[in-house]
C-alpha cells in the first residue's frame, strides 16, 4: 500500500471512531478467564449469508462457543456498527473492532495475556499475521483451516487454461504458503478426507484433521414443493473463479442441448456471479444477484445445477441444496469429498452433453427426482453439527 493510500486510511479510521464517539467497543465483558480461548482470524469478516465459507466459519465458532471456550474473532478495518459484527456480538462473540484504546489486534492480543488457539481462515489470514501472533503468543497452538486446497485449485485451473500467468503466479504463491508455511502450524484443517489424503504428502499426518462443512436439514421434507410444483433451475455462486466459468460453461455448452428439448425451461442464477460478467452475453439467464433469503428459490425450483470444471474442497452449495431437499446435478469436482453416490444422492456428469442429457432426465422423470430428494437427509449425515463438534472435542 502506497504512502498516499495509508495516509487516507489513517485519517478516514479516526473520523470514523469520532463519528461512534466509542472508548471501548470490545466486548470483553464476555471472556470468561475459567475457559479455553481461541481467537478466529481472517483476513476478511465472514459474512455468512453470502457465500459458504463463511457460513462455515459461522457454524465453527458457534460449535466452539457452545463447546465452552471464550471466541474472538479478528478481521482488520471492522467497526461496531456493521451488522455482522453485531450478529456475533449477539451470540457473545467477543469482536475486535477499531477504537481508541487499543491501536491494533496485537496490543489488543498482548492484553489478554492468554490464548490458547489461533484458528486461521484461510491462506490469506496466514500469510498475512501468522508470523506477528507467533512472536507474541509463542505458547498458543495455531491451527490453519485451508477452506479448501487452494494451490490445487489453481492448479486444476491451469489445466484448463494453461496460458494464463496470472493462474500460474497463484499457483506458486499458494503452494508456497500452504507447502511450506501450513506444516510449521500444529494443526492443518483439511475440508474432506480426500484433500486430507493430499496434504500428508507435505505435512505430518497427524496434525492434519478433516473438518468439513457443516449443514443440517432447514425444512421438513413435506414443506418444500412436490415434482409437479418444482419448475426451472437454479445455480448459486460467488465471483470465486469456478462460479464464473461454471456459468458460462452453463449458459454456451449445456443449455443449448437442453433448450433443444426442453425450451421453456428457466435458468435462475443466484449470488454476486454478474459482478464478473457482461449479462448482455447471457440473456437466456434470470441474473438475481445477492437474495437474502434463499429459502423460497430453494424450495421452489427443480434443479440445482453446479458444473464445476475445477476447483478444490467441498462446495457449500450442494449441501444448501440438499438441506432443502432439492436435487443436484454436478460434475466430479462438485462432489468431491462429499462421499455422494450417482443416481443416489446425485446426478454426475463431467461433459456438456452429459451434463445436458442428466439435466433433461431429471426434469422429466418424477421417479429418479424423488430418489435424489429422499436422499438429501443421508447426504448431510457426515455434515452434522454433533459430527463436527465431536472432531473439536479432540483438539488439545
Amino acid at each position: 500500500m502506497g504512502i498516499i493510500k495509508r495516509i487516507k486510511k489513517h485519517f478516514r479510521r479516526k473520523e470514523k471512531l469520532k463519528t461512534l464517539n466509542t472508548q471501548e467497543i470490545i466486548n470483553i465483558k464476555f471472556l470468561d478467564p475459567s475457559k479455553k480461548t481461541i481467537l478466529f482470524t481472517s483476513r476478511d469478516f465472514p459474512t455468512h449469508d453470502k457465500d459458504s465459507g463463511s457460513n462455515r466459519l459461522k457454524e465453527i465458532i458457534l460449535i466452539y462457543k457452545n463447546l465452552g471456550y471464550n471466541c474472538i474473532l479478528f478481521a482488520p478495518h471492522m467497526f461496531e456498527d456493521d451488522l455482522y459484527v453485531k450478529f456475533y456480538q449477539q451470540h457473545h462473540i467477543i469482536v475486535f473492532v477499531e477504537n481508541v484504546k487499543f491501536k491494533n489486534i496485537y496490543d489488543f492480543l498482548i492484553s489478554l495475556k492468554k490464548i490458547d488457539f489461533i484458528w486461521f481462515n484461510g491462506p490469506l489470514a496466514l500469510n498475512l499475521f501468522y508470523k506477528k501472533m507467533k512472536t507474541i503468543l509463542p505458547h498458543a497452538k495455531f491451527m490453519y483451516d485451508m477452506v479448501d486446497i487452494h494451490f490445487l485449485r489453481y492448479k486444476r485451473a491451469i489445466e484448463i487454461e494453461p496460458n494464463r500467468i496470472s493462474l500460474k503466479k497463484k499457483y506458486k504463491h499458494f503452494f508456497r504458503l500452504e507447502t511450506v508455511v501450513a506444516p510449521q502450524l500444529d494443526y492443518i484443517i483439511a475440508i474432506s478426507d480426500k484433500e486430507k489424503e493430499i496434504m500428508s504428502q507435505y505435512a505430518d499426518k497427524n496434525k492434519i484433521i478433516t473438518i468439513s462443512n457443516i449443514h443440517y436439514p432447514k425444512i421438513d421434507i413435506s414443506e418444500r414443493n412436490d415434482f409437479a410444483a418444482s419448475k426451472g433451475i437454479i445455480f448459486i455462486g460467488s465471483i470465486h473463479e469456478p462460479n464464473i466459468d461454471a456459468v458460462k460453461f452453463l449458459y454456451d455448452k449445456i443449455m443449448p442441448l437442453v433448450w433443444n428439448v426442453n425450451p421453456e425451461l428457466e435458468v435462475s442464477i443466484l449470488g454476486n456471479v454478474a459482478d464478473k460478467l457482461d449479462l448482455k452475453l447471457y440473456p437466456k439467464f434470470k441474473f438475481l444477484g445477492f437474495v437474502e433469503s434463499i429459502e423460497d428459490h430453494f424450495m421452489k425450483s427443480k434443479i440445482m445445477v453446479a458444473p464445476l470444471r475445477f476447483g478444490a474442497g467441498v462446495k457449500g452449495k450442494i449441501g444448501q441444496a440438499f438441506e432443502y431437499f432439492l436435487p443436484v446435478v454436478t460434475t466430479d469436482i462438485g462432489a468431491e469429498g462429499m462421499q455422494l453416490v450417482n443416481e443416489k444422492n446425485v446426478l454426475i456428469a463431467n461433459d456438456e452433453k452429459s451434463f445436458a442429457k442428466a439435466i433433461i432426465h431429471l426434469n422429466n422423470d418424477e421417479d429418479l427426482w424423488n430418489t435424489l430428494r429422499e436422499h438429501s437427509v443421508d447426504s448431510l449425515k457426515p455434515f452434522s453439527v454433533a459430527a463436527v463438534s465431536e472432531t473439536l472435542k479432540k483438539i488439545n
